[in-house]
């Protein structure tokens, strides 16, 4: 039998579907960049350790709410802003596993080059990048203490009356969106400097945790001045926490000084992001 042969017609077309424009590109990279980091719509094994990590972040949450329903009305329990000394490590180890996943296989495998060469350019990008991690991160940093405050409130240690309420509920999310703010922003800084996502949480974790331990050790036997708490990164944003629930904390600075110096050190970073994508969206 002789073989026919068929000429396919694969002339160059125009799309001709509905043009959502660049705010639609923007928010489907944002929910993409968020379901990505969580392992939704992958395999099981991607899932395994972000629900390992919420699930550690969220259990302090739990053992205060059973310790709530056997403490009698007027017991002591920790306070919301002291709540953050549980869950310290586990938001380390999750802004080292979600900041790094979020930018550093674009760079890898070359998908950043598509994004430049889309309606998305690189501030667009940058910033899609920044609520994604923000959003990820405010799982691990207001969800436990709104569970927290739940059940404090509904076994009769939370605040008593509306307005101390919801002044609470207010302070709590403001806390929880600062500290995803912060570290969120640093993070994803520290992870565009190299396209291995082992090399950027190594390089979270190691900063986070060195800088926090060479400054304490300045601040405590070296007696180091109070300034020197405006630049570790490891304790500044936990004070602020103090400060926004109008509680006293360990660093004798006025709420204003550091104020400042956590926006400096989110703005730094996102400088440090613009500076490196800039130079993408030019190649």
């Amino acid at each position: 039998m002789s073989a026919q042969a068929q000429v396919a017609d694969r002339r160059f077309q125009h799309y001709e579907g509905p043009r959502l424009g660049a705010v639609y590109s923007f928010w489907t990279l944002v929910l993409h960049s968020i379901l990505w980091v969580l392992g939704l719509k992958r395999s099981a094994r991607y899932k395994v350790v972000p629900v390992i990590v919420i699930a550690l972040a969220y259990l302090p949450s739990l053992v205060l709410i059973v310790v709530a329903t056997v403490a009698p009305p007027g017991t002591q329990l920790p306070g919301y802003p002291d709540f953050y000394q549980f869950i310290t490590a586990a938001i380390y180890i999750f802004v080292a596993l979600t900041a790094p996943e979020l930018i550093c296989p674009d760079r890898r495998h070359g998908t950043l080059r598509m994004y430049m060469t889309s309606n998305l350019g690189p501030s667009t990008y940058i910033f899609a990048k920044l609520l994604a991690v923000w959003a990820v991160l405010a799982i691990v940093t207001t969800g436990p203490v709104l569970i927290e405050f739940a059940g404090y409130s509904l076994f009769g240690h939370g605040p008593s009356g509306l307005g101390k309420s919801l002044q609470t509920l207010v302070e709590i999310v403001g806390s929880g969106l600062m500290l995803a703010i912060f570290f969120g922003s640093v993070a994803l800084a520290i992870s565009s400097l190299t396209d291995r996502n082992a090399f950027a949480a190594a390089g979270i974790i190691l900063g986070f945790l060195l800088t926090g331990a060479a400054l304490g050790i300045l601040e405590g036997p070296l007696h180091a001045p109070d300034w020197v708490a405006l630049v570790n990164v490891n304790q500044l944003p936990f004070q602020l926490v103090f400060r926004l629930y109008q509680s006293a904390g360990t660093v004798n600075l006025p709420t204003w000084q550091m104020a400042a110096a956590g926006a400096a050190w989110v703005v730094g970073a996102i400088g440090l992001l613009v500076v490196r994508y800039r130079a993408e969206g030019r190649r």
